[in-house]
């Protein structure tokens, strides 16, 4: 019976660890306050994202890999398309630097793929506050997404793929564009509550290793990195929960964002306890990898500056891989990753770039959102010693060592204590009668008998 029990309770032991270390949640209540970016919005411009038209329901850009001539064909059409003065009189738009030589700049980074170098462009949008710099140090923040697609073949150049990133990262992509057309719309209401700029950023070669946005990094200007108060992160939408990720430990900027997230009744995840782990180093000082480290966010929080990253899937239970929800195959960077087949598998998008934009923006107009993320720097966790194995294996060491030594000093305790005596026996010569006197386990006896003569018998 006790055996049973004792199974029985590691049975739900283990279930409890693999099925309810799913992650926390916060918010989610709900609210009746209308959100400012409505789901149809971020459909509007997810088509427009891809150019889905009557006759082409799955777009004409292409599959958009890295460096192609699809994703630099994208890049130029989100710079036409938010430079229209028309339209967009408040924004900015940097213009793409497409000269000959293969010069590095915030636009402009490098693939060398077949020993040919191609250019990948980062597209960045500012939105200019005039009350900026005046009073207080030059501050902005940063909301990027890439827009690009690992699935393809950026070989074949700009061709109509299976895949054309509907998900992966169209979503992203349309939901940073809803997020430009409402602040650009609301620009005055924005600069009189709030004093620095919103820089929007579509990252370039996003899937490669976070090139764009490394380099884009690279070329800030010293006072744009120092006065960057928050970089806002969107990842892929349309999966079973949405994760708000800011570093290894909690931050004070995901508190801030968690609190606003709960006072809107939006709902977001935080990564399970047994979040799959890989085995490498993608960010620096920090000796393994997850999911969550992927992506434009990472350059920017090796470089301490306060991140938040939102993006959707599955993970948690016995989910111990990149899963975008309970059921059904991912969809994202997959030959399936379509608009049809957005639409058809993972229609919560639409609804969760609603909510990021909708966090990110309740967020901004809080009155205490700057002194938070200028604090949030001088209390940025350093944990790399704590995760480098050198000093795992280290521990080990010192804890075999610290074992051996307590283990031979408690063996020598009891040596002292409790003294080895070994016997000491007498022998005794046994005589006939003998065996009726009172024997002691100190005594031998021994029968003496006269030797046999060898030669008896001859």
């Amino acid at each position: 019976m006790k055996f049973r029990c004792v199974i029985i309770s590691m049975l739900l032991f283990a279930a409890c660890l693999l099925c309810g270390c799913g992650g926390s949640v916060t918010g989610g209540e709900g609210r009746d306050v209308p959100a400012p970016v409505q789901s149809e919005q971020i459909d509007v411009n997810l088509r427009a994202f891809l150019g889905i038209t009557e006759s082409n329901i799955d777009g004409d850009r292409g599959d958009r890999t890295p460096s192609s001539e699809s994703e630099n064909y994208t890049a130029k059409w989100l710079v036409e398309h938010f430079a229209d003065k028309t339209a967009y009189p408040a924004l900015t738009v940097t213009p793409l630097k497409e000269s000959p030589d293969q010069t590095e700049d915030k636009t402009r980074c490098f693939i060398t793929y077949n020993e040919v170098a191609r250019p990948s462009y980062n597209v960045e949008i500012r939105l200019a506050n005039p009350g900026n710099g005046i009073g207080n140090d030059f501050r902005q923040v940063i909301i990027g997404t890439g827009y690009g697609n690992l699935y393809g073949n950026p070989a074949e150049g700009f061709e109509h793929q299976s895949s054309t990133g509907a998900m992966q990262s169209g979503t992203g992509a349309a939901t940073l564009m809803s997020i430009i057309d409402y602040c650009s719309r609301n620009a005055e209401t924005l600069f009189s509550q709030i004093d620095f700029d919103l820089v929007f950023v579509f990252f370039g070669s996003s899937g490669y290793n976070s090139l764009g946005a490394e380099t884009y990094l690279k070329y800030m200007e010293p006072s744009e990195r120092l006065g960057t108060l928050l970089m806002y992160n969107i990842g892929k939408m349309g999966g079973e929960r949405l994760y708000l990720y800011s570093g290894e430990v909690q931050t004070d900027q995901e508190r801030f964002l968690r609190d606003t997230a709960s006072d809107w009744g939006l709902r977001y995840y935080t990564l399970p306890d047994n979040m799959p782990i890989i085995d490498g180093l993608y960010l620096d000082g920090v000796y393994y990898s997850h999911f969550a480290m992927l992506g434009d966010h990472a350059p920017f929080l090796e470089q301490d500056i306060p991140v938040a990253s939102v993006f959707s899937g599955y993970y948690g239970g016995f989910n111990l891989s990149d899963l975008e929800g309970k059921k059904g195959a991912n969809l994202g960077n997959t030959a399936n990753d379509t608009y049809y087949n957005l639409t058809q598998k993972r229609a919560a998008y639409a609804a969760q770039g609603s909510d990021v934009a909708t966090l990110l923006l309740a967020a901004l107009l809080r009155e205490d959102f700057a002194d938070v993320m200028q604090q949030t720097r001088k209390t940025v966790s350093d944990y790399s010693f704590w995760t480098n194995p050198f000093w795992a294996y280290m521990i080990v060491i010192f804890a075999i060592v610290a074992f051996s030594v307590v283990l031979i000093v408690l063996v020598k305790y009891f040596e002292k204590k409790y003294p080895y005596l070994p016997p000491v026996r007498r022998m005794k010569i046994a005589v006939f009668g003998m065996e009726y006197e009172t024997k002691t386990e100190g005594d031998i006896f021994v029968d003496i008998k006269r030797p046999k003569n060898p030669f008896d018998g001859y």
